[in-house]
Formats: structure tokens, sequence, C-alpha cells
């Protein structure tokens, strides 16, 4: 991405050009953290705060304000008052969000679930689809009460767990009703008995006794992650004061606040993000399946039905993980009817 106030990184030739070392050149967001790692060093470990916005969410707003304040660069030129901006800072508000996108993907990597264990996790989310239609027929056709169903509250792995357990009982205690009528076989019932049981004694949520377990890649990865998160919420401080110069209070309409999401209403709103929670092994609210699985992408599960709007700070939840929220459309009011004209009464006989 070239533009007037910074040179792109990315070499100009087709493909990468190597280094003397024979090695390619890093290009993209990773070249963006190259770039900026030594500043995100610099950082006091006292600023550095555990990061869990939605990184991807970060870099799209920042990109939003970067570009609507680096258009205003001859406006600023032309007013005899205006600061002197140092544009080039701004600009590196947007590289910063890009090394940000690439430690975040590094420290959610380190911590994944095991391949046995994520297995287990897809495995019990066909099963409890299986239970939960099988379910919803014998409702349907009478033999089940629908109050009998069991709530499932979430798509984490906690929560299929338990759900597995729940409808399995239902099943189990409903033998009597449900034998010969339904498809679900007992087989399938003891297994999700079985699986989710094993999901609730081996998943453990968000920050339950794997701290200290974490190995020394995970720390210095999530570690990254958090000095880098600092370093964007500096310079795009810096883009929102230049931005309060040039568009006063009705700035934030133009630069998004830096963990700004909108979200539609409405069952047929479509939430779902490209980085949404789409994968098997997504972690539910306060869930994960081990440390360092970050919840800026893995948060999805849980975001507010309505439109929220937070002031990101250096550190803490996507919640991904914002002003920057497009107003619902307002339902229309009806039109008021008339009155109906009241009737003339009908005329005396006799009258002159």
């Amino acid at each position: 991405m070239i533009n007037e106030v910074r040179k792109s990184w990315i070499p100009p030739g087709p493909s990468p050009t190597g280094t003397p070392s024979g090695a390619p050149e890093a290009v993209g967001v990773e070249a963006s953290w190259e770039r900026h790692r030594a500043e995100a060093a610099k950082v006091d470990a006292r600023d550095v705060k555990p990061f869990s916005h939605n990184a991807s969410v970060v870099l799209h707003n920042v990109r939003t304000g970067v570009t609507a304040v680096l258009a205003e660069r001859a406006w600023f030129e032309q007013q005899p008052d205006a600061p002197r901006v140092d544009f080039g800072r701004v600009a590196a508000a947007e590289t910063a969000a890009e090394a940000l996108v690439f430690t975040a993907g590094r420290a959610g990597s380190v911590g994944r679930a095991s391949p046995t264990l994520h297995k287990k996790i897809v495995r019990s989310r066909a099963l409890l689809r299986t239970l939960q239609r099988g379910a919803e027929a014998l409702v349907e056709g009478g033999v089940l009460d629908v109050a009998s169903l069991p709530r499932v509250e979430g798509r984490g792995p906690l929560a299929t767990a338990q759900a597995c357990v729940s409808f399995a009982s239902l099943f189990r205690g409903s033998h009597g009703k449900t034998r010969g009528v339904t498809a679900v076989k007992p087989a399938l019932v003891r297994e999700a008995a079985e699986l989710g049981s094993e999901l609730l004694r081996e998943v453990k949520p968000r920050g339950v006794g794997t701290r200290g377990a974490r190995t020394e890649a995970e720390r210095l990865a999530a570690d990254d992650r958090d000095r880098m998160a600092v370093v964007v919420v500096r310079l795009y401080d810096y883009v929102e004061r230049v931005a309060a110069w040039r568009w006063g209070r009705s700035c934030e309409a133009v630069v998004p606040l830096m963990a700004s999401r909108a979200l539609p209403r409405g069952e047929g709103a479509v939430a779902e993000e490209l980085d949404d929670a789409t994968d098997e092994d997504e972690a539910d609210d306060g869930e994960a399946d081990e440390e360092g699985a970050i919840d800026a992408d893995a948060g999805a599960d849980e975001e507010p039905a309505q439109p929220a709007a937070t002031k990101d700070e250096p550190a803490d939840d996507d919640a991904e993980d914002a002003p920057a929220v497009s107003a619902t459309s307002k339902p229309k009011k009806a039109a008021a009817r008339k009155p109906a004209p009241a009737k003339k009464p009908p005329a005396k006989k006799g009258a002159r």
C-alpha cells in the first residue's frame, strides 16, 4: 500500500527480493511487526496489560481513522492557526495496527487445543445437533413437552459439553416414551453423555489453573501482542487528537474509536464476520481450550445483541473485543387516521 505520506514496506518487484543471507524478506503485516518491534520492546512493563480486543476490528477502525485524517492534510496546511501535524506519525498508526494483527495471531496459535481435545469438541457438537433435532421432532409429534427440552446457553466447548449431558439425560429418562418413535439410538445417547462428561473434566474456563503452566513461547508471544497494543493505542490517540482539532466534537463520526463495532439487531440480521467464531474449536464466553487463545478473535460467540460503544484501552476485552455505531432504523409511525365526519341529522318534515 503506497500513498503520499509513507512509502510501502512491500518490495516494488513482483516477488520479495532476498536478503543478503538468502532468506526472504518479511512482507505485509509481518513486515509491519518488524518495523515496530523495537518500539514495542521499549514499552514500560508497568504500562502493559493483557490485550483481548479483536485485533482485526482494531486494524480496520485505525485504517478508517488514519485515512480520514491524511485526506485533510491540505486543509491543515491552509489553516494559519492549525497545529503542526506529524502526518508520518499518523500513518504509523496503521502499520502498528497491522503489527498488532500479526502478533495477536501468533499469540493465539500457540495455545490452541490439542488435536485429541479438538476432535472431541467437534464430535460433541455433531452429537448435540443430532440429539437436538431428535428431541425437537419428538416435541412436534407430541411425545415430549417443549418445556422438558434443556436450554443450550453458548456455543463454546463447556456449553456444548453441558448440553450433551443434559440431552442425554432427557433421552435416558424418557426412554419408555421415545422407544420405537425416535431415530436417536441409545448408543448415541450414551456416547453424548460420556463425551460431554469428559469435556467437562478436561476443558478449563479461561484463566483457571493454566496461567502458571504456560510455556515460554506462549508467554513471549502474549507479551509481544500486549506491548504492541500499547504502541497502537498511543499512536491512535494522536490520530484522535488531530481529528478533534479538525472536526471538533463530531470527530467520532469520522474517526471511529479503536475497538468500536456496529452490531445489527433482529433475528434476520447477519452479525457474523469473517473473523467471528465459525470454526468448531472456538471458545464461548469465559471459556478457552487453553490459556493464550485470544478473545479478540474467539469471543464472537457472545457478542451483545445491541450496538455497543466502548472507549478502548490497551487492555481488556473483545468486549471483541465504540461510538462509531450506526444508528438502527426506527420503524415508521403509522399514519394517523382522520375521524369520520359526523352525519347530519335528517331534516324535520315541514321545516322551512
